[in-house]
């Protein structure tokens, strides 16, 4: 191994360990508290559950398998790549559905209820669930393996046609789309509470509804932000230069980190 290798593999150890304990620490949180017993809190539990699972995989088997060079890890990593992408697609889609939840809340209150009550939102959760799983496992278990690079050391996909035609557009181009349309939900989301605010005219709470209206907005524009500049970097930077620290950095590290962040905005 060389060093600019080991550098880069170190700092991945560090990363998913802290992925680890925020993302555990969240899903725990939001089990035991008796106010998040509702559509929200089992969705949020649910998204918080995928990032965990995530930090978990690069922990135990990306890092034990670089770091120990185990050969057996290597030559069977399309498993570690395809529960990776499997949990990166279950916390993009329930978040998906959370920015629907808070869209409907906002915007149809009276029936809220009737379409985000416990049963549903279970249902919702478990076909999100089945959808992903199944799609995931024929694509990357069968069609397209997400292998281990010995070159980049990270995560790519098969160099054939088909892989690359999963890669652009079932991955990055889906995903990206999915991003943007959380991002105008969200967004819309801030614009109906603000509208709610202004007919109610409630003058003493102006102040405390601004403070949270703009955490809300800074924390909807940086989430989407962060996932549409991780996807970019995956895909574009590999593309344009060969220097192994840099795609080290723009691919496993920005993987790991945007799971990371994305956990430390629901701490």
């Amino acid at each position: 191994m060389d060093t600019a290798y080991n550098q880069t593999a170190f700092a991945l150890l560090p990363l998913s360990f802290v992925g680890f304990l925020v993302n555990w620490s969240v899903f725990y949180s939001y089990i035991r508290l008796s106010s998040m017993k509702h559509s929200f809190g089992y969705l949020s539990a649910n998204q918080a559950f995928a990032d965990a699972m995530h930090s978990t995989t690069f922990l135990l088997y990306f890092c034990p398998m670089v770091l120990l060079d185990q050969k057996f890890m290597k030559e069977n990593s399309q498993h570690c790549g395809f529960v990776l992408l499997m949990c990166y697609e279950l916390s993009v889609f329930t978040h998906f559905v959370i920015s629907i939840n808070r869209f409907c809340a906002v915007w149809t209150p009276f029936k809220y209820k009737k379409l985000f009550n416990i049963n549903n939102t279970c249902v919702v959760i478990l076909m999100i669930w089945v959808v992903v799983g199944t799609i995931d496992v024929l694509i990357y278990e069968y069609f397209c393996h997400v292998s281990y690079s010995e070159q980049s050391h990270s995560f790519v996909f098969y160099e054939t046609v088909e892989c690359q035609f999963i890669g652009w557009y079932v991955d990055f181009i889906k995903n990206s789309i999915t991003v943007t349309i959380i991002m105008i939900l969200d967004i819309l989301t801030l614009v109906g509470v603000r509208q709610a605010r202004l007919s109610i005219s409630i003058k003493k709470d102006n102040c405390a509804i601004s403070t949270r209206e703009g955490r809300f907005l800074k924390q909807t524009v940086s989430q989407g932000t962060v996932f549409m500049l991780e996807l970019l970097t995956y895909f574009v930077v590999p593309k344009l230069t060969e220097d192994i620290v840099v795609i080290f950095f723009s691919t496993s590290f920005a993987y790991v980190a945007v799971h990371v962040l994305d956990g430390y905005a629901n701490w």
